[in-house]
């Protein structure tokens, strides 16, 4: 879309609508930034929007707001059921994603990373091996900045590396990116999506407008994603931990192997991995299969993926108080990468579970919650049906806590020497925070005030 002279209303004033919205007024577009609620934004970032000239509405969010209104650009927190999003698609105004956005404007290939876990960790490693490479590389998306942003920064002749959830592409039109992942699937975001079918479909986006010269990479371990296959219209690249694939990446005996056209190559083995659990080693492979396909060389990827020591928040070691470790994993949003952190460890855990309930089925995950763990401690909103389903399926090491603080001391007074303690809390943080980080690092701050008494 040209820009210039358009008239665009931004909705949601977090950092993708404030990344947006200043995007587009270096575009020269007439831009409104709107949210329901009234907003209090920080000095520096009211200036440099003020400074741009886009023009600031919070607290209401009239329909009048969409009178001569081209293009809406929704952030990803904002559901297309509101009543203004479904007042402009009766008015025919087109809505797309601050990741359309992007694609419009940024000068090199995108790099999408999609699927229920993984996608930060995927993301980050991926964007050290390309770095790697010596050529420009910027990253955005659901991590870090706005997208939109480093693609207006982003040069010619490199590539920008995007973690996408499924709410921003829902509304992706024409996005194409040059590589994309598709990690795995499991039930998430189901209060939004309604149901599992259309909660896929919004994931399938990422290759949808992908062509023979592109790529996609599918994890051949994850059924639901493996059958994606069918409807791709990129080269496939399969990776697997339990088979062996043609072109992309596979783990046999410890070794990650990049393969080309049925020929496999040694890229790194377990000894120099520092990343630990088998969805780690998924990840992994997600960066191999991309980036020895995007030429990158074997020893590049190597170097680089041994140096990884994972990110914040994703089974991140705090402290070990009298052989007691915590693990912060607060970016486990969901049953499915609590699992994938239980499994992590070979032995009983005390898990520290609970947040803002995403409504999502939990009988499966309270069966390995009955196996894996020593005790549980429950809060946040979601306590009382985590305990409830628990309990139905046999868990009877439970315990309540309604600070983080209580969180922590309940799980150090339950611990005994050699034990681990493990916030992986299966929800979002919206109900005691406003962001997983803040979350994690509440619990980091209680784990080192406990570490100093000890």
């Amino acid at each position: 879309m040209e820009y210039s002279g358009k008239h665009i209303l931004v909705l949601g004033a977090g950092s993708s609508g404030i990344g947006a919205s200043w995007v587009l007024r270096q575009l020269q577009a007439q831009v409104v930034l709107n949210d329901y609620k009234e907003v209090q934004f920080e000095t520096v970032i009211k200036h440099r929007l003020e400074e741009a000239g886009v023009t600031i509405i919070t607290g209401r969010q009239d329909n009048d707001l969409l009178d001569g209104v081209d293009r809406i650009v929704i952030s990803p927190g904002i559901a297309l059921s509101i009543p203004i999003v479904q007042e402009a698609l009766r008015r025919n105004i087109e809505v797309v994603s601050e990741v359309e956005l992007a694609y419009d404007i940024c000068k090199s290939p995108i790099l999408g990373i999609t699927g229920t876990n993984g996608k930060t960790t995927t993301t980050t490693l991926l964007t050290a091996v390309m770095t790697a490479t010596g050529l420009p590389v910027k990253v955005g998306g659901n991590i870090g900045d706005s997208l939109s942003e480093m693609a207006y920064y982003m040069p010619e002749g490199g590539y920008l590396v995007a973690e996408l959830s499924s709410y921003q592409l829902e509304t992706i039109k024409n996005f194409r990116p040059l590589g994309a992942i598709v990690l795995n699937i499991t039930p998430d975001h189901l209060a939004r999506h309604k149901t599992m079918e259309n909660y896929i479909a919004a994931k399938e986006r990422i290759f949808m407008n992908q062509h023979d010269t592109d790529f996609v990479v599918l994890n051949a371990d994850d059924s639901i994603v493996k059958e994606m296959a069918e409807r791709v219209g990129a080269q496939v690249l399969m990776i697997s931990q339990h088979e062996t694939v043609t072109n992309g990446a596979h783990y046999r005996n410890g070794v990650c192997y990049g393969v080309k056209d049925g020929v496999e190559e040694a890229i790194i083995d377990n000894a120099s991995i520092h990343i630990r659990g088998a969805h780690n080693i998924e990840n992994i492979l997600a960066v191999i299969a991309l980036s020895y396909a995007l030429g990158v060389s074997k020893d590049v990827i190597k170097t680089v993926i041994s140096d990884f020591n994972g990110v914040e928040h994703r089974l991140e070691k705090v402290a070990t108080i009298h052989d007691v470790t915590f693990y912060n994993d607060s970016k486990a949003t969901n049953t499915d990468s609590v699992i994938k952190a239980l499994d992590a460890f070979d032995k009983k855990v005390i898990l520290l579970a609970g947040g803002h309930d995403k409504m999502t089925p939990l009988e499966d995950f309270m069966s390995v919650v009955k196996d894996r763990t020593e005790h549980v401690v429950f809060m946040g909103e979601a306590a009382e049906r985590f305990e409830s389903v628990a309990k139905t399926m046999g868990v009877d090491h439970i315990r309540r806590a309604h600070s983080m603080e209580e969180a922590v001391n309940i799980g150090y007074e339950l611990a005994e020497p050699g034990d681990i303690v493990l916030l992986s809390p299966a929800c979002s943080s919206f109900d005691w925070y406003s962001c997983f980080e803040e979350r994690g690092d509440d619990f980091k701050h209680w784990v080192h005030v406990l570490e100093e008494r000890s």
